[in-house]
């Protein structure tokens, strides 16, 4: 039998995947207008609707009995019950004022330094989600609880336990008539759906006591209404998943490094045996 000389075979790297990752100056100038937008789109429906309190109050009512009708129990009623425990409202009164801004403003730059990739939509999501609930809050004003104080047997947790934002004077740049919907919860929503989905640690999931623990304080503290609560992570949720569609975190192909020479010519050689 004749043994023919080696034939070689050339080595085919395998392709691996590297994420597009936008710059960090990039990022960080589009989050900076699109938010500045964003603020001053809110600040001007706060003024637009800042005449409208009979209105709102009135689409308070009509809300309130609307829940009533389909069986939800009273916001007033969870309220009392806590009655007892007035540190748990004081509590829930420093996360309604002290966590919401902090907690997105910790979130946006941890996602801008470390999980860039994900921005173009978290962007997108919190952009669109914000602005559709913009329109709703011009389109349908709507009192919070604590403004149905007399009617509605709701207690303004803030002015009787404290701390006090009319006090403080944080209440003034803040639309209390855009109850409907709760972007509070809408927000929170978004921000645990992304580090879920970015991370690969167990711990991620942890991230869920977020949404949980602020649809419980803007229930608590009356500051929204159960149907605000569904409709804000309704709506933030969709806007989250449109935005993965619109802009996916995408992975491009690209070729891995050779192996070692030795490790190529074990690979890269076969004998071909004939007759």
């Amino acid at each position: 039998m004749a043994e023919k000389a080696p034939v070689h075979v050339p080595y085919h790297a395998p392709e691996h995947f590297v994420v597009r990752r936008p710059r960090l100056a990039t990022s960080f100038v589009l989050n900076v207008l699109a938010f500045a937008g964003l603020w001053v789109v809110y600040s001007s429906i706060r003024r637009i609707t800042a005449h409208s309190v009979s209105t709102a109050r009135d689409n308070a009512t009509h809300l309130v009995d609307f829940q009533r009708w389909i069986g939800l129990p009273s916001e007033a009623t969870v309220q009392r019950l806590l009655l007892p425990y007035d540190w748990v409202l004081r509590a829930a009164n420093v996360y309604y004022l002290g966590f919401h801004f902090p907690v997105m403003i910790t979130f946006l730059v941890w996602a801008m330094l470390w999980k860039r990739e994900w921005m173009p939509r978290v962007r997108i999501a919190l952009i669109g989600s914000t602005l559709v609930g913009l329109i709703i809050h011009l389109a349908v004003p709507m009192a919070p609880p604590r403004m149905l104080r007399v009617s509605g047997g709701f207690i303004d947790t803030a002015r009787v336990f404290g701390p006090d934002p009319y006090a403080l004077g944080i209440a003034k740049a803040a639309n209390e008539l855009a109850a409907m919907p709760s972007l509070h919860v809408g927000w929170a929503l978004i921000i645990a759906l992304t580090v879920i989905a970015a991370l690969k640690t167990p711990w991620r999931w942890l991230i869920l006591a977020h949404p949980i623990i602020t649809a419980f304080v803007v229930i608590v503290t009356a500051n929204h209404y159960w149907t605000d609560v569904f409709v804000g992570a309704l709506l933030c949720g969709f806007g989250w998943w449109i935005a993965g569609r619109l802009r996916p975190v995408v992975s491009v192909p690209a070729l891995a490094p050779p192996p070692p020479v030795s490790e190529g010519l074990d690979l890269a050689r076969v004998r071909v045996a004939s007759d």
